[in-house]
């Protein structure tokens, strides 16, 4: 099913604007999805799905307008606002797609199981799902695509701070696994402290092996010593 409409002004704040708007046509249940770590070199894909009673649309309680999109808020506030999230929602869920899963469909593949998966899973079923970016996607369910949509939507603002909080505890984990990698600083994205990791000790088992450097560090590696099972 193609998407209904893109949305691409800008807005100061989330709000239920898009919510609103899609409620007048007939929607009840309106799920936010969006993501973390999509262009990070190492561990999982992180997707969220948050869905909200339609009837707060139209009267935001207080502690709702303290969501952002997630790049917007500090660690601290972030964690605030999950718990906030979770007192207010409908229904969310939250879904990790595998490092090996993305090698092997790639990125938009993997964003496309994670969607379907979180839909099938979540408690309450939407009929019309929010997704941030500009995607186009097969699903069973009508959805838009809104550009910078955790800029804009609350639902698809929830879901970003669902999705990078998760993320950012399973790469500390990870570190624990990992800890000359130093997982937890950089969460797996391509800082030059990162890069600078990986051309010393090479790949581990989580990094990404179809995302450069690591992609054309393992094919230089005829023996493959820079891809090491133990560190």
């Amino acid at each position: 099913m193609s998407p209904l409409f893109s949305y691409k002004e800008i807005v100061q704040s989330p709000d239920f604007s898009i919510e609103q708007e899609l409620v007048s046509e007939g929607y009840k249940i309106i799920a936010g999805v969006d993501e973390a770590g999509r262009g990070a070199l190492a561990g999982p894909l992180s997707m969220a799905l948050v869905i909200y009673d339609f009837s707060i649309y139209d009267d935001i309680p207080d502690e709702l307008r303290k969501i952002k999109d997630s790049k917007k808020l500090t660690h601290s506030k972030r964690l605030d606002a999950f718990e906030i999230i979770k007192r207010n929602s409908l229904a969310l869920c939250h879904e990790f797609i595998h490092h090996e899963i993305i090698d092997e469909v790639n990125i938009n593949g993997a964003t496309s199981f994670g969607l379907k998966e979180l839909i099938s899973k979540s408690p309450v079923k939407p009929d019309m799902v929010i997704i941030d970016g500009n995607y186009k996607f097969k699903l069973d369910i009508p959805y838009v695509s809104v550009v910078q949509g955790d800029a804009k939507s609350i639902s698809v603002a929830s879901a970003s701070i669902i999705a990078k909080v998760k993320r950012d505890l399973f790469m500390e984990e990870l570190d624990k696994e990992y800890p000359l990698y130093e997982f937890a600083l950089h969460k797996g994205y391509g800082t030059s402290r990162h890069l600078r990791i990986i051309r010393d000790l090479g790949a581990s088992p989580i990094h990404r092996k179809t995302y450069e450097p690591i992609k054309t560090m393992i094919e230089m590696s005829c023996q493959g010593s820079l891809f090491h099972e133990d560190i």
